[in-house]
């Protein structure tokens, strides 16, 4: 179904100060363009889908290819008036863009690219005739699975395993009966491994641990017609939450969506988007809404909260590839429409003053490595942590010196790490390592 449109009152003047969200120029063709479905491939590559508030065509996809400095434009062939509705990237070169055609002329479709954009193939033929794709989302490069409103008096979840050539729908004996005017949302869905998630508008959650061969549900919330989000850390945790209401708007699970609680949130806001960060079990990323905009961070399935971020010119949208890697939508402001996250998601507060970088040299490095600290800090009980982009800690090793550190590269495996110094579980100063042999 069309999704429920958010209201003006996404918008806000963003306060002066530090910020852990910095702006990115993505020079839109105009006004009214909001990025807003994300799909982040590693650090520097980042795939987008674009919404525009008066319903402009949005037959097209952006990517950054060098973490957010420059932004790639390429046209998608959709049909009639498309309007995007989910992006789901698999790597830097495939990418699939589900549209759906505003003024309701035309059938949806799901775009498909294996060259990094430059060319596109609708995966489409005579499924979802006269319905609505709600989401695609890929298990690999070739299989994926489609999930619309129902048709035929049933939910229309269809599958491939050959890039769209072929598509099997599932049957109706494998999906629990509609209610009466149920139908999905936009791109509100979630996946882990062969676990996939996704809500309606009768406050129902479906989910299948087969990738999509069977379902089960479960209703979450009495009342009419809702606008839910999902969103799963792992497996076994996550969160739906309603975005027009306050109070409980929250519900989380720790047994895979088989049964749901309530938790409290800040009073009066009302959550825009989540996002887990890979590698945290139980870590959110979550937008929302009161007098402005406000972004927080939980590590521990909403027993804490941080706030990241208040009162930032945003539309909610929210996306996260590691503790160090996360984008956020902007406005309509013409040129800062997106914004990149600057630092590590960790437990402890970050102290003022010190929200530098770690100076790592060389970068990338074969060798020995040198880590320059800052100046003026006390190092008694101080250590250096070394994580892995699935936040797994590989290293940890206490500061010995006072003014440099030293690293091995030869003792680790190519990749991307995050270097942290610490202060107990406070992050005080970090830099990514790049390790190349």
């Amino acid at each position: 179904m069309k999704q429920l449109i958010f209201s003006c009152m996404l918008f806000c003047m963003a306060l002066s100060g530090q910020c852990q969200f910095v702006p990115q120029p993505l020079n839109y063709p105009g006004t009214g363009y909001w990025p807003f479905y994300y799909s982040i491939i590693d650090p520097d590559h980042l795939w987008v889908g674009t919404f525009h508030e008066s319903g402009l065509p949005c037959a097209f996809s952006v990517k950054t290819t060098d973490g957010g400095d420059t932004w790639i434009f390429d046209t998608i062939p959709a049909p009639g008036n498309p309007g995007c509705v989910s992006v789901c990237g698999w790597d830097i070169n495939t990418c699939f863009f589900v549209f759906a055609d505003m003024s309701g002329n035309t059938d949806p479709s799901v775009w498909k690219t294996t060259n990094g954009g430059t060319s596109w193939s609708n995966m489409i033929t005579t499924q979802f005739t006269g319905s609505f794709i709600n989401f695609y989302h890929a298990f690999s490069a070739d299989t994926g699975i489609a999930v619309g409103d129902p048709t035929d008096g049933y939910f229309e979840i269809q599958l491939t395993d050959d890039a769209g050539a072929n598509w099997t729908r599932i049957p109706s004996s494998a999906i629990p009966a509609i209610l009466p005017g149920e139908m999905g949302l936009n791109h509100s869905y979630s996946a882990m491994g062969n676990s996939v998630w996704f809500t309606t508008s009768k406050a129902r959650c479906f989910r299948s641990v087969n990738r999509g061969q069977t379902w089960e549900v479960t209703q979450l919330f009495s009342g009419g017609n809702q606008d839910l989000g999902v969103c799963f850390s792992s497996a076994q945790e996550g969160a739906i939450w309603r975005r027009s209401s306050n109070p409980d708007p929250l519900v989380v699970t720790t047994d895979g969506g088989i049964t749901w609680n309530t938790v409290s949130f800040p009073v009066g806001y009302i959550i825009q988007d989540m996002c887990r960060v890979p590698g945290w079990d139980g870590g959110f990323v979550v937008t929302a809404y009161k007098t402005g905009m406000r972004v927080y961070f939980t590590p521990d399935m909403f027993n804490t909260l941080t706030v990241l971020e208040s009162a930032i010119l945003s539309n909610g949208a929210v996306e996260f590839y590691d503790v160090a890697t996360g984008w956020l939508g902007g406005g309509e402001s013409g040129t800062n429409e997106i914004y990149k996250f600057s630092w590590v998601l960790n437990t402890g507060e970050l102290p003022a003053g010190q929200q530098q970088k770690l100076a790592i040299i060389p970068n990338p490095s074969s060798g020995q490595t040198v880590l320059k600290l800052p100046e003026g800090l006390d190092f008694n009980n101080h250590e250096i942590r070394i994580s892995d982009m699935t936040g797994r800690e590989v290293v940890c090793f206490p500061v010995r010196e006072q003014d440099y550190s030293y690293l091995d590269a030869s003792c680790f495996r190519n990749g991307s790490y995050l270097v942290g110094l610490y202060s107990g579980n406070t992050i005080l100063s970090w830099g990514r390592w790049f390790v190349i042999h």
